[in-house]
């Protein structure tokens, strides 16, 4: 419980620290119940009180790295008890009376720490002093960490390729300003400052090391390479007439891809890690980070062999990930990184490898749809005439086989846009939400200006 006596001092916090679904409940908290307790800053170092969701990775190594020595009340957010000095535990999930109890408790740390120690003035110097300190390498960082956690980008690569790591090589050049920059700080910085630094970096440097091992290779594929490729994703097929039978370019979604498509959904419901489980590997979905990890590179022969063979017989299993086996998944993305993919791009590739050009008997190749919006084309793994195709279908409401004619193309690139597009929720096929978007004459449609106007009345028209 909140004491009256206490009810005066306003808690800072900063909620860079927590993750999405988490930040949405604190949000709406806020906004009611604790808007006269709580007050939002933009930055941990504007904070009075540290809020930490200890079951995200790089929240739980930032503090335990440079936030802890600051010396604030911080109020932890975790599954499993964390049991540290000076620290709130808050299980989750969060409710209003957990959060009103963290918050007396909080204010009264803050009271109890302002009257009762009489260093206290000396212990806001050294961590203002870690902060400075802090902000100046926050740019650094976050370039880091961005490489390492946001959606990168996949580059096409032969079957023979192992494994291309999906961070991108921007890395390197990221490493090489943070060097630069080394010489002009430290001739300002004090011994303390020093020893701070070289925490930081080496920080850093297990961050790139993981990042870009192993070395980010400017891959050059030939032609065969690609041909090859290509296959894989789109098949052979030949192109059919649309009035014969459609059971030659249809087929059921492959036990493997059903799985998937049912793992992401309950992971985004939810919004938390989603394990799914088959004899020769486990799938990690995670969706607070857009992520899959998957120790099988998806470029490899021996995924395409795994999508191929996977059969209800041999598992496919999903359940919520536990507290234990968070921690295991946080040790394996350590150790390979390059093993965590991007959501969308992980489903895009596997519909692609999965259906090899024929289309999921839940598509009609004759019945006019929409594309909702592009797909991220960026980081997603192309084969030909994609960028054709997702412009053409985003004009206008086509069906599958009209716009292999408009464009003049084999049905198969079109088949398997239609199938990786539709894993990725991109295709509306209710008539009802379909739009027509027909081209307007440029001379009919187009605003008249104060000008032209007048020139019409004085001409008479």
């Amino acid at each position: 419980m909140i004491d009256k006596s206490n009810q005066n001092i306003t808690l800072r916090v900063c909620l860079e620290d927590v993750g999405t679904h988490n930040k949405a409940v604190l949000d709406f908290f806020f906004a009611k119940l604790g808007q006269h307790t709580f007050s939002r800053v933009d930055t941990q170092e504007e904070a009075n009180v540290l809020i930490i969701d200890y079951d995200y990775p790089p929240a739980r190594h930032r503090y335990e790295e440079e936030y802890q020595q600051w010396n604030k009340p911080t109020i932890v957010l975790s599954i499993s008890p964390v049991e540290l000095e000076g620290v709130v535990w808050l299980s989750k999930p969060l409710t209003s009376r957990a959060l009103l109890d963290a918050a007396g408790d909080v204010q009264s740390e803050l009271v109890a720490g302002s009257s009762d120690k009489p260093e206290s003035r000396k212990a806001p110097a050294d961590a203002a002093e870690a902060q400075a300190l802090h902000q100046r390498a926050k740019a650094e960082e976050t370039a880091q960490r961005e490489a390492l956690l946001q959606r990168p980008e996949i580059k096409p690569a032969a079957a023979a390729v192992p494994n291309i790591p999906l961070v991108p090589a921007l890395t390197e050049s990221v490493d090489q300003s943070v060097e630069d920059k080394k010489p002009a700080e430290q001739s300002e910085q004090s011994e303390q400052s020093e020893q701070s630094e070289q925490s930081e970096q080496s920080e850093q440097s297990e961050q790139s090391t993981a990042a870009a091992a192993p070395p980010i290779a400017q891959v050059v594929l030939t032609d065969e390479e690609l041909e090859a490729r290509w296959q894989q994703l789109c098949g052979t097929q030949q192109d059919i007439d649309p009035k014969a039978d459609l059971s030659e370019i249809q087929a059921e979604d492959g036990f493997f891809l059903s799985s998937l498509k049912d793992a992401v959904r309950l992971a985004r419901q939810c919004q938390q890690g989603v394990l799914l489980n088959f004899p020769d590997t486990r799938i990690y979905v995670l969706p607070e980070i857009h992520r899959v990890f998957c120790a099988i590179p998806t470029h490899s022969p021996e995924f395409i062999d795994f999508i191929k063979s996977c059969s209800a017989a041999d598992g496919g299993k999903m359940h919520i990930l536990s507290t234990k086996e968070i921690h295991e998944l946080n040790d394996m993305i350590a150790q390979q990184t390059s093993a965590l993919y991007d959501l969308e791009s992980f489903v895009w590739t596997s519909s692609l490898l999965s259906a090899e050009g024929k289309l999921s008997r839940a598509l009609d190749p004759s019945k006019p749809v929409d594309l909702r919006h592009w797909p991220s084309l960026t980081r997603l793994e192309r084969f030909p005439h994609v960028m054709p195709v997702a412009a053409l279908w985003s004009a206008d409401s086509l069906s599958a086989f009209d716009v292999a004619r408009s464009l003049n193309i084999p049905q198969r690139y079109v088949f398997s846009f239609y199938n990786a597009a539709s894993a990725l929720g991109l295709i509306e096929q209710d008539s009802d939400k379909l739009i027509k978007k027909q081209s307007t004459s440029r001379t009919t449609e187009a605003p008249r200006g104060l000008f032209s106007r007048l020139l019409k009345r004085l001409i008479g028209g």
